[in-house]
């Protein structure tokens, strides 16, 4: 008798457990470089984050979801001190976030020895789906092969066959030349010459200008970001190129936060991009009428990619019922997500956990006194074409 009371008492207490765990809130943590030069980035992807959370209800099968946010201040060392803090310390569930590839590259090997499952809202480098892929680690975002892995086709059969690449010298720029000059030699062009200016200290673009124009391209294939963008777009101007050797780039160059700054010297520009705020589709203005209304702006890439790397989390989490117990079983869920959103169609590749997604050929147009894009095609679900993925599960 006392080993029935014995068993009906563990019964009884396990069956209490699941109502006690459900009380529970779902935490997600967050790490984003909320200070320094990348501030209003991350500002960007947070409100898009919010967004996905409030269209949810701010919980999931009746468990209030928590977002505890970090600032990595877009350094290895201290996104991997953070990442610690949040998964050992605030015990949270799921990872995301992440602006910085170095910051992703460092924290992957800590979140895959403790199996929580991490999900990339920003981070471009081909290794994070390549080489350096991780069953625990998935990316909403875009590699910088993915890009503009179809971009120089689509400028061969528009005429442009002579193209000279200029960019910043460090990491993104420097994949993205190279995955641009893969697709545009395959497709016929030829790339007559290159050059990468130092990063953070370039303010003349005057001398690598000259090297180009002295190649005689059809286009310039430039890769810039931020304060550099905005002085590069408008040397590129004021040197007198834009009618002889057209602009042609990809996500970075004239984002909607520099296109102001830019002002009209940013029209005429043929850009590889995998998301414009103009996108004339049902999801696409459903989400900025809310960004708009909650933010007094449209929403940037950066915004939507926010919004689907905490989507991505909160439909797999509600395919599982709220439950956060089974590590393994989010991540699983994870890669089962597809939906259509801002981009479009939405799915993950099983192959190297990386976002399959719609990339648009675009032009910058001057219209009503403002700076837009507008889309001239569609290349529909495009596969992260980064080379390398081993993935054991």
């Amino acid at each position: 008798m006392k080993m029935l009371r014995t068993v009906l008492g563990l019964i009884a207490a396990g069956s209490l457990a699941p109502a006690a765990w459900a009380q529970q809130p779902i935490k997600i943590g967050v790490l984003m470089p909320t200070s320094g030069v990348l501030a209003a980035l991350a500002t960007e992807q947070i409100n898009g984050m919010n967004i996905a959370l409030e269209e949810f209800g701010g919980a999931i099968a009746g468990r209030k979801v928590e977002m505890i946010v970090e600032d990595d201040e877009a350094k290895p060392n201290v996104g991997l001190t953070k990442a610690r803090k949040l998964i050992l310390s605030d015990r949270v569930d799921v990872l995301t976030g992440i602006v910085g590839s170095d910051v992703a590259l460092a924290v992957r090997p800590f979140a895959e020895a403790n199996r929580v499952p991490v999900v990339i809202a920003n981070a471009g480098a081909n290794a994070l789906t390549g080489e350096n892929c991780s069953p625990w680690m998935f990316r909403v975002s875009f590699s910088h092969a993915q890009l503009v892995s179809n971009f120089g086709a689509w400028l061969v059969k528009r005429g442009i066959r002579r193209v000279y690449a200029l960019g910043a010298d460090f990491v993104s720029p420097r994949e993205m030349v190279e995955a641009f000059r893969k697709g545009f030699v395959a497709a016929g062009g030829t790339m007559v010459g290159e050059a990468f200016a130092p990063y953070g200290t370039t303010k003349d673009y005057g001398p690598y200008l000259s090297q180009a124009r002295a190649a005689n391209p059809d286009a310039i294939f430039a890769v810039f970001y931020g304060a550099e963008a905005i002085l590069f777009v408008k040397q590129y101007q004021s040197f007198g190129m834009r009618d002889k050797h057209r602009l042609v780039t990809t996500m970075g160059l004239t984002p909607q936060m520099l296109r102001k700054a830019q002002g009209d010297a940013a029209a005429g520009i043929l850009e590889s991009l995998n998301y414009v705020p103009e996108l004339d589709t049902p999801a696409n203005k459903a989400f900025q009428a809310v960004y708009l209304k909650k933010y007094s702006a449209l929403g940037a890439e950066f915004a939507v990619m926010g919004y689907d790397a905490m989507r991505f989390i909160l439909e797999a989490l509600k395919s599982l019922n709220g439950r956060t117990d089974d590590k393994a079983a989010i991540a699983a869920a994870i890669r089962k997500v597809s939906y259509e959103g801002p981009r479009g169609p939405m799915s993950i590749d099983p192959r190297n956990n990386a976002l399959t997604q719609n990339i648009y050929m675009t032009e910058t147009v001057n219209q009503g006194g403002q700076v837009v894009f507008r889309v001239l095609d569609t290349v529909p679900r495009v596969a992260d074409p980064s080379e390398g993925c081993r993935m054991a599960r």
